[in-house]
Order: C-alpha cells, then sequence, then structure tokens
C-alpha cells in the first residue's frame, strides 16, 4: 500500500469522519461570525487544512488498524 494510495473508509473510519466534520462545520460557523477581514480567512483556511490532515489520520488509522485497505474505486493518482 502506498501512501498516496485513495482507500474507501471503512464503517468505523466513516463513523469517526462524520463526527469530526460536525465538529469542524460548528467551528467554521463560529468563526464566519467574526465577520469577512483577513484573520477570519485564515483561521478558516487553517480549519480547512487541519481537516485535511484529520482526513489523513483516520485513513492511516483504519490501515494500521485492519492491516491494509482497499483501494477507493473510481479515484487515482493521475
Amino acid at each position: 500500500m502506498n501512501r498516496f494510495d485513495y482507500v474507501a473508509y471503512d464503517a468505523t473510519a466513516k463513523e469517526l469522519q462524520a463526527n469530526f466534520k460536525t465538529l469542524f462545520e460548528v467551528l467554521a460557523k463560529a468563526l464566519e461570525e467574526l465577520g469577512p477581514n483577513r484573520p477570519t480567512s485564515l483561521a478558516l483556511t487553517a480549519l480547512e487544512e487541519s481537516y485535511m490532515w484529520v482526513g489523513k489520520a483516520i485513513r492511516d488509522n483504519q490501515i494500521e488498524r485492519n492491516g491494509s485497505a482497499d483501494l477507493e474505486e473510481g479515484r487515482s493518482d493521475s
């Protein structure tokens, strides 16, 4: 398994990702209430980056937990 392969989440990973998504959406909404300005924009960008890294951590955790993972059909590195 290549570190850059797209993998299909199993049920545990999907549930964990959904929980994190809900939390990130709450944070994003709170940040947006600060109004459109550069600091808010930077905070939202950092939040988006954090969400991406959470997805990578969930992926890596799933592979470690299961020893491997199915590749996600329809996704490629090209």
